[in-house]
């Protein structure tokens, strides 16, 4: 038995002899954003449960037509996403259409679902963008082409697209996830103050700020925040990736330095992945116009250690004394521009 036949088994008689024009939910007019939202959540919630963290999610800053990132920790690599979902139904059917301009590369996936109620449909239509450009159909929608799949609510043989629907407890699997196994955290013997949270959510801004500067790119955050990347840049057209770690230290006086501290218990160096120190000024309330741009992959042979940390003495304006930091010490107005040249 082929797994086609397998998976049509499994829908209940009653969705196969579906009539023409239902719909499970009567959902509230203009509620399309809403719709979409929900089910995006869902998906989501989906994917960070199968895998048991292994898919690690980022959403948008920058909204430039990727819905999210999502993290595949165990090999680093980012998969670009985009949700389509659909209440009402045309018989076996629902419509799904995706513009053709925000499908920048072909290994982005297209992932549509049905809401049914307040869940997904049983199936998901999972495919990449290149397969998603030729079985698609197209119109224009005011001067833009959308592409448009008819979407079986579950696999009927002979449909061209059945061979993309995957049962939903089987998305985490199909973007090449399974139950990760991540190391055991190390015990926190001291949480950050309010200050040190909020001075630090400012360095972050401040990373997006520059960031978000570069046109061609889009800005992802995590949800949850569960891993050594914080942010994510990605270059639209090619697919490149950069994942940032942003740290903030607190100075008393523009000459002074800090330590940079990074929590090894969730650390993962990856050429893909920077770390960013930033350096705020205390009774200036401004950022030094210095700044750390450091590859992850050479943080462990230069820091040393402290505790369950990774920590590296920082002296933001330099000094008269040679440093293993000089190297990687930057303009803060340049920070952008630096992370698009690693970007490539």
């Amino acid at each position: 038995m082929t797994d086609l036949q397998s998976a049509t088994l499994l829908v209940p008689t009653t969705l196969r002899a579906m009539p023409e024009q239902t719909s499970d939910i009567d959902w509230p007019h203009g509620s399309t954003d809403t719709i979409g939202q929900a089910a995006e959540f869902l998906v989501w919630a989906a994917l960070t449960a199968q895998s048991g963290g292994g898919l690690h999610v980022f959403l948008p800053i920058l909204d430039r037509g990727i819905d999210a990132l999502v993290h595949r920790r165990e090999d680093g690599a980012y998969l670009a996403l985009q949700v389509k979902a659909k209440t009402a139904l045309h018989g076996p059917e629902a419509p799904i259409a995706v513009y053709e301009n925000h499908l920048f590369t072909d290994d982005q996936l297209v992932v549509g679902v049905h809401l049914d109620g307040d869940r997904l449909g049983p199936f998901a239509l999972v495919a990449d963008a290149s397969t998603f450009r030729k079985k698609a159909g197209r119109i224009v929608d005011r001067g833009r082409t959308l592409l448009v799949a008819d979407m079986p609510m579950y696999p009927i043989p002979g449909h061209k697209w059945s061979e993309d629907l995957v049962p939903v407890e089987q998305l985490a699997r199909r973007l090449g996830a399974g139950r990760a196994t991540l190391p055991a955290p190390i015990p926190v013997t001291a949480e950050p103050t309010d200050e040190d949270s909020v001075i630090g959510f400012w360095g972050e801004q401040e990373v997006c700020l520059r960031t978000a500067m570069l046109e061609d790119c889009g800005l992802f955050r995590p949800f949850p925040d569960s891993e050594t990347v914080e942010l994510v840049v990605r270059r639209l057209a090619t697919g490149a990736n950069m994942g940032m770690q942003v740290k903030t230290l607190q100075l008393q006086q523009p000459h002074g330095y800090g330590n940079v501290l990074v929590n090894r218990s969730n650390f993962v160096a990856a050429p893909s992945t920077l770390l960013v120190a930033l350096a705020w000024i205390l009774p200036e309330r401004r950022f030094h116009e210095s700044c750390l741009l450091m590859p992850t992959v050479e943080l462990p042979s230069i820091a040393g250690t402290s505790g369950r940390y990774y920590e590296l003495h920082f002296r933001p304006a330099g000094s008269s004394e040679p440093s293993r930091l000089d190297r990687y010490r930057l303009p803060l107005d340049s920070l952008g521009e630096a992370i698009s040249r690693r970007l490539g």
